[in-house]
């Protein structure tokens, strides 16, 4: 049985949770002490204990959840959603990035980490290169 699929039974007021077996209830009982651990931090301390029977905590967690009616909000905790990555909109010349590299007598690798760490004055110094090699050609 998946994960949330046992949550929902959880919360669940029908008998469906006397149904699963011994092997479901165990196995899920860790991350169950885990979302339980958001509202009742305290209880679920004392599961955390080494050699807690883990059918009789899934038990116990049970009887606390019989009193919501559906499962309760609190138990999908919100992540923070991940930015999404804007497309570079400067994409520097190969005969800027090869003057750069022989100037500062980097290779690749460390011209790469230039990007990586020192982005904006990276980004500047090749505008100054294509901009004096713009000016050398006309």
């Amino acid at each position: 049985m998946d994960l949330f699929d046992y949550i929902k039974v959880i919360f669940d007021s029908k008998p469906t949770y006397e149904d699963l077996s011994t092997y479901d209830k165990t196995k899920n009982s860790f991350m169950l002490n885990r979302f339980m651990s958001i509202r009742y931090p305290i209880q679920a301390n004392l599961f955390n204990t080494l050699g807690t029977n883990s059918l009789g905590a899934a038990d116990s967690w049970r009887r606390v959840t019989s009193q919501f009616k559906r499962t309760p909000g609190w138990i999908f905790t919100k992540v923070k959603k991940s930015q999404s990555k804007q497309k570079e909109s400067y994409v520097p010349s190969d005969e800027a990035v090869s003057m750069f590299m022989s100037i500062n007598q980097i290779g690749r690798r460390e011209f790469q980490e230039c990007l990586k760490y020192n982005k904006e004055t990276t980004i500047s110094y090749l505008k100054i290169l294509e901009k004096e090699f713009k000016n050398n050609a006309n």
